[in-house]
């Protein structure tokens, strides 16, 4: 590990470097750091039964003594779904903005750790100042409500951490960007810019958020039939649109999902939704029929235990689609769900219901800057060195060469875990910390790279096989059982059971007579079944054997 009492800063991404989601950055300065954010990433069908995982935190547990905050930009499920996880493990103060202050609270309750988290709740425009670091929370346009970057002042050099952000026209209250704030960082110095890539192919800014409730408005009278709409949970800027065109077509705004409920409630707390029609729950509902209803769900990415994935399955006791009916997608596909949510979309379609995404009707716009509103920042903040991050190795490449073409001179990137040292103009990368990727196992926290994770996956693409084996006093084989779920029917399984099983009797018994029972001969046991069902399936099943033996 370097030395990291030399002068000068220390940058370390641990998740969120060189792809989207995980996001959780160290700095440190004078042996101390602070954390920025502590986010969940989203997992593929690969690992069943998981949505999402998370950066382990192993790095910042043998540090903590050292460690002066815990410091949330938003309240993104990737900057901090992942608080109780992370929080549990380095025990220190957090910071955040009143609405994500609510929503982590609400985390971590779901993990018994309301009550011992410390959670300091800071105004947009506010610092706070650590015994090394001072932190400004200056705010940025996003889809999400307090959404700030983070000027840190470190006895050796400042960092604008902004990792999601657009620039909007502001017409909505709960979108702001605070541009005097950004002029004034400039004044004192931005050494090191660590910026979002996530929309960086796009050239040019996109609609704001008021134009996109304006469509709403228009769109959403003209609909006939059961209508059901998802967008994320936390843009409530779009679920008070959604409210507002419900309201104005005449229908019922209905909400499924715990989640949307509970992040109405919480931005009623925080003074939002003043003068907003009620919405209702399904269950206080009843007697509404489906073309005077509008349900507003989650399940946008399309989440296994998602209401819209319910939906779609026809397992939503509330909701029933079908023919004539329209489902509206505003939302973007986060990178790594395309397929997943292609296919919930041609279920829908199969069921005779109109999908419309923004592809047909302009119903969503982004969080995140374009090439144009990056210029804009470049000039507004003046960095010495811009680090790119949120978004693949092919994003970051883009970023680079258009931060070159801007006229930057000093640029980096790098990996997670990539620990890189800042001193006046100049950033080295100095070591790689060993990282891990935690899945959510409902409650728990299993690592991706673990024996049960790689047997899952094993299970799905090879399925499984159990044989159980009764052995004699002799060491001879009394009986055999062998079973199978996922390798074919019952009935041709039985079939295939009762065809191989006299053979593998027969070897069983020559590998017992040839050896004595131990590891060695289990291990032969257990590959002889696993190759007779391979010879006749040509599949390699994960075999799981068990040995009983006549006392």
């Amino acid at each position: 590990m370097h030395d990291t009492s030399q002068e000068g800063f220390y940058f370390l991404p641990l998740g969120g470097a060189d792809d989207i989601g995980m996001n959780i950055y160290a700095y440190g300065a004078n042996d101390k750091w602070i954390v920025v954010d502590a986010g969940y990433g989203f997992l593929g069908d690969d690992y069943k039964g998981m949505d999402m995982c998370y950066i382990s935190p192993d790095f910042l547990e043998k540090r903590k003594e050292n460690i002066e905050g815990l410091f949330i930009t938003h309240g993104h499920e990737d900057h901090m779904g992942a608080i109780a996880h992370v929080w549990d493990a380095l025990r220190c103060k957090v910071y955040a903005t009143p609405f994500v202050a609510e929503l982590m609270k609400e985390r971590l309750e779901e993990f018994g750790l309301a009550d011992q988290a410390e959670i300091e709740e800071v105004a947009e425009g506010s610092t706070v100042q650590t015994e090394t670091f001072k932190v400004e929370y200056i705010s940025l346009a996003h889809s999400v409500p307090e959404s700030c970057g983070l000027f840190i002042q470190t006895p050796h050099g400042n960092i604008f951490h902004a990792t999601d952000w657009r620039f909007d026209d502001g017409r909505l209250d709960m979108i702001k960007t605070d541009y005097e704030a950004l002029k004034k960082i400039a004044q004192k110095k931005v050494t090191l810019f660590v910026c979002d890539s996530t929309n960086i192919f796009v050239d040019h800014q996109e609609p704001s958020e008021f134009q996109i409730r304006q469509n709403l408005l228009k769109l959403v009278p003209t609909i006939k039939g059961g209508l059901v709409a998802t967008c994320f949970a936390s843009n409530l800027m779009r679920l008070e649109s959604f409210i507002l065109a419900a309201d104005l077509a005449g229908r019922t705004p209905i909400l499924l999902g715990k989640t949307l409920h509970t992040n109405i409630k919480l931005a009623q707390k925080c003074g939002y939704f003043k003068d907003l029609p009620m919405a209702h729950l399904p269950e206080a509902a009843d007697g509404i029929t489906s073309d005077k209803a509008l349900y507003i769900c989650t399940g946008s990415q399309a989440n296994y235990h998602s209401a819209l994935a319910m939906i779609a399955n026809g397992e939503n006791k509330h909701v029933k689609l079908g023919k004539g009916d329209t489902v509206l997608f505003s939302s973007k596909i986060i990178p790594g769900n395309e397929e997943k949510i292609k296919r919930m979309q041609e279920k829908f379609i199969d069921d005779g219901v109109s999908v419309v995404t923004e592809e047909e009707q302009k119903i969503h716009t982004t969080g995140h800057c374009s090439k144009d509103e990056l210029k804009k920042m470049y000039d507004i903040i003046k960095p010495e060195i811009v680090f790119p991050v949120h978004g693949d190795r092919s994003f970051i490449r883009e970023h680079r060469a258009f931060a070159y073409s801007c006229g930057i001179s000093h640029i980096c990137s790098g990996k997670n875990g990539d620990l890189f040292f800042v001193s006046g103009e100049r950033i080295t990368h100095v070591d790689k910390v060993p990282i891990d990727v935690m899945g959510v196992d409902h409650k728990r926290s299993v690592s991706l790279h673990s024996e049960v994770v790689k047997n899952r996956v094993r299970i799905a693409y090879h399925c499984s096989l159990f044989a159980s084996v009764v052995l004699s006093k002799e060491n001879q084989v009394v009986d055999l059982q062998i079973s199978s779920k996922d390798i074919l029917d019952q009935a041709d399984w039985q079939i295939l059971v009762e065809k191989i099983k006299p053979e593998l009797v027969e070897h069983l018994n020559i590998i017992l007579k040839e050896n004595s029972l131990n590891k060695h001969a289990e291990e032969l046991m257990k590959s002889t079944i696993r190759k007779a069902v391979y010879h006749q399936t040509d599949t390699k099943p994960v075999t799981v054997m068990h040995i009983y033996q006549e006392q």
